[in-house]
């Protein structure tokens, strides 16, 4: 290879191709290594810009995705406080309406006006005919009762389901006046509603498919339609729901009263229920025995301080909700099985070596021990006891008094901290009175199925179609309790005096 540096020059180098200032190199090899590594700052230059690029797209990416998650975090925050805002905040949330917009009135429900009404077929016959005396007293004001036996007696066609069989029964009452009201009186036969076409043990079907199975109205109806050829309109199904929650209001007040006297524990609980759209719950109050529905458009604490009472002497057992603070209950406690469910979900969110990490694992563990002491509390022996009870206690400082960093992926653990720190006095309970469980299953699973039938029937279109289920189930509910069968309960609620049901109810199973 010829080079030269000058291109004027009058004789070329002769060491050209074995330089001494080179070290013997070539001076060709010198320029191509020059060449190669301009190439190679080129490439360099290249990757650089495609990287420039790439973190451009990148960062661009990243900021739509920060905004992304700030609104998510809004609309999260602004979704949990409209399901537990009132209706006040509700409102002033959202958009008010313009002065110029025209309002307009809900359409009403049914026929049309002059439409002709739908009547059951009355049968031509009957199964069955029962004899009905003149009662001794007139129900109304308590006095003697004239009989006029040369007159015609009142007839009264009922259906009903007599042995599991479909009957129809001619109810034949003695003619009757009472000496002081002067009004024409008759009492029930043993299986019969007075004025009543449909009898007390279909009615009882008919309100145990709706309320505890928790079929819809028109589902009931097109039941006993195909199964029976009964003919049934959901208004009907209405009025006998309506007549039932009547006749149960007494027995559902008693069995509050009940509960508010107890020195046991009592499990609280809620959730929430739709009412024409808003937003409204069903608390539940209950312990071994008994079962308290109530229905109310607030979710306050309140409501359960007038259900117990303001003095209520027994032990609240409750999830952490604010509303249960102000509760002036004999002692209180906390639901651990929400704070070892709390844990376990957000322990998915934090690192698995962190601090926050450890800590989750501790406080399932020290649940898991202390609901095992209450099951196995009867086969251990004191001492057994004693230890079991002692760690727990200790656990439960160390937990309250656990180091953990002030990172943000550290939060939960912080937050969750704080929670067992503000009810400190309120996890071992259970351990001071053996009676008291540790956790709130007993409400949740009370009020299992509310959150069922919300499901099928999508809450109620007023507020006293939700109260008289609230009376029922209340009524029903506390029946199992006691080994009663909840047809039962409503057959002898539609033929009984309230007096009557209470013993029945109360005498538990293998009483007549």
């Amino acid at each position: 290879m010829e080079f030269c540096f000058y291109p004027n020059h009058s004789y070329g180098c002769k060491q050209v191709k074995h330089c001494p200032h080179l070290g013997g190199a070539s001076l060709g090899t010198l320029v191509d290594a020059a060449g190669e590594h301009d190439q190679y700052i080129q490439m360099l230059h290249g990757q650089l810009d495609f990287e420039r690029e790439l973190s451009s797209k990148l960062f661009d990416e990243n900021q739509q995705l920060k905004q992304q998650l700030q609104q998510l975090k809004i609309e999260l925050r602004a979704e949990r406080q409209n399901k537990f805002a009132t209706h006040r905040q509700q409102a002033e949330a959202g958009q008010s309406l313009d002065a110029s917009t025209p309002t307009t009135t809900k359409k009403r429900r049914g026929a049309a006006v002059g439409h002709p009404p739908w009547y059951r077929k009355t049968p031509t016959t009957y199964d069955e005919l029962v004899e009905v005396a003149a009662p001794n007293k007139c129900p109304h004001c308590g006095q003697q009762v004239r009989s006029y036996r040369d007159q015609q007696p009142y007839d009264h066609l009922q259906e009903d389901l007599i042995d599991n069989t479909y009957r129809v029964v001619l109810y034949r009452h003695a003619k009757a006046r009472c000496r002081s009201c002067r009004r024409w009186v008759n009492q029930p036969a043993e299986g019969e509603i007075l004025g009543a076409r449909i009898g007390p043990r279909l009615r009882a079907i008919a309100s145990f498919l709706h309320d505890d199975i928790g079929i819809s109205l028109r589902k009931v109806m097109r039941t006993t339609e195909e199964l029976l050829g009964l003919s049934f309109v959901p208004a009907t199904l209405l009025n006998f729901e309506k007549m039932l929650a009547g006749k149960a209001q007494g027995v559902a007040d008693d069995i509050a009263a009940k509960l508010s006297s107890s020195d046991g524990a009592v499990h609280a609980d809620e959730t929430y229920w739709t009412l024409d759209g808003q937003r409204s719950y069903y608390w539940v109050h209950a312990d071994d025995k008994f079962v308290h529905f109530q229905f109310d458009m607030s979710r306050s604490g309140q409501v359960s301080r007038d259900i117990l009472g303001e003095h209520f002497a027994g032990t609240l057992v409750t999830d952490c909700y604010s509303g249960y603070h102000a509760h002036q209950a004999g002692a209180k406690q906390k639901c651990l099985a929400h704070l070892a469910r709390t844990a376990r979900d957000w322990q998915k969110l934090v690192p698995r070596k962190s601090p926050a990490y450890r800590f989750f694992e501790r406080v399932r563990r020290w649940v898991s021990r202390g609901c095992q002491l209450h099951r196995d509390r009867d086969s251990l022996s004191r001492k057994q006891v004693a230890k079991e009870d002692a760690w727990l206690r200790r656990e439960l400082h160390l937990l309250q008094t656990y180091t953990i960093n002030k990172q943000a992926d550290q939060e939960k653990a912080r937050t969750l901290q704080q929670r067992i720190r503000n009810h400190h006095d309120q996890w071992t309970v259970f351990l001071d009175d053996p009676r008291v469980p540790p956790t709130n299953n007993l409400a949740e699973r009370a009020l299992r199925s509310l959150v069922i039938l919300r499901k099928v029937i999508f809450g109620h279109r007023d507020a006293s179609s939700a109260m008289r289920m609230a009376t029922i189930m209340s009524v029903q509910e506390t029946a199992k309790r006691h080994g009663r069968r909840a047809i039962d309960i409503f057959y002898r609620l539609y033929t009984r005096p309230p007096n009557q049901v209470l013993r029945y109810l109360y005498a538990g199973r293998g009483s007549p």
